[in-house]
């Protein structure tokens, strides 16, 4: 009988993968939960799991520094991450500790259940790695010959490929209009080598305001993600609902 150990902080999350593991996976399995990194990682000592299914950011440990610990002693175990987080930071953090012979993955928070089942039949069955397309994206970036952007920088891009206003930015990043268009100048300074950039009217311009310049600029690198684009464009929007009582037709 195979052996998971999930580990998240979040009990209702923890039963919602349990509960697709043996509907949609397989219900001859052996499952274990922890609460957080430090528990994951003593559980692991004593259970050894066949996989673990990990969070990134939980109390006492993360899990970035549980599968450190793990992986120093047992550089085979299969671990799959599943989180929200799916930034530059958290994945060069990864890189830096996931050895080459390890089998692991990563699954994105808020995607369909079909993605998830995908990744854990896929490693926990087939012993095959799963990436998720957006984490395979921001490693393209790191490993791009192009400076990968700052975490502001990142952040600024995905703002304007949002469509919002310098002062939806600077209300949704706390801080000044002013500070957004300096922020706006920084991207496209890192994207076209020209500091001057967002402030020049050039031939063609017209079609492409600058603002749509550095969008399409960035997804021609591979520096975001279109996927990712629309999928914070769909959460932008149901916190819009939300926050403004807007009913869905």
């Amino acid at each position: 009988m195979k052996k998971l150990l999930v580990v998240d902080d979040v009990s209702a999350l923890r039963q919602h993968v349990i509960q697709l593991v043996r509907d949609k996976v397989t219900n001859d399995i052996q499952i274990v939960e922890a609460t957080n990194g430090s528990e994951g990682l003593k559980l692991f000592k004593s259970f050894m799991p066949d996989m673990v299914i990990m969070d990134i950011v939980m109390p006492e440990m993360s899990g970035i520094r549980a599968a450190q610990q793990i992986w120093a002693d047992n550089p085979q175990a299969k671990i799959l991450f599943w989180s929200q987080f799916h930034r530059e930071a958290y994945v060069r953090e990864l890189g830096k500790i996931v050895p080459d012979e390890a089998i692991h993955g990563y699954a994105l928070k808020g995607e369909n259940d079909e993605k998830l089942v995908y990744a854990l039949t896929s490693v926990f069955l087939h012993d095959n790695p799963y990436i998720d397309p957006v984490i395979r994206g921001v490693q393209s970036r790191l490993q791009s010959k192009d400076s990968s952007l700052s975490d502001v920088e990142y952040e600024t891009l995905l703002d304007i490929a949002l469509g919002l206003t310098d002062k939806a930015i600077a209300s949704r990043r706390h801080i000044s209009v002013r500070g957004v268009q300096n922020r706006l100048s920084m991207l496209s300074s890192k994207l076209f080598k020209d500091p001057d950039f967002f402030l020049k009217e050039s031939a063609g311009m017209e079609i492409y305001n600058p603002r749509t310049r550095i969008v399409l600029e960035a997804l021609k690198r591979g520096l975001v993600d279109s996927d990712e684009i629309s999928q914070l464009d769909e959460e932008l929007n149901e916190w819009l609902a939300e926050e403004f009582d807007i009913e869905k037709t």
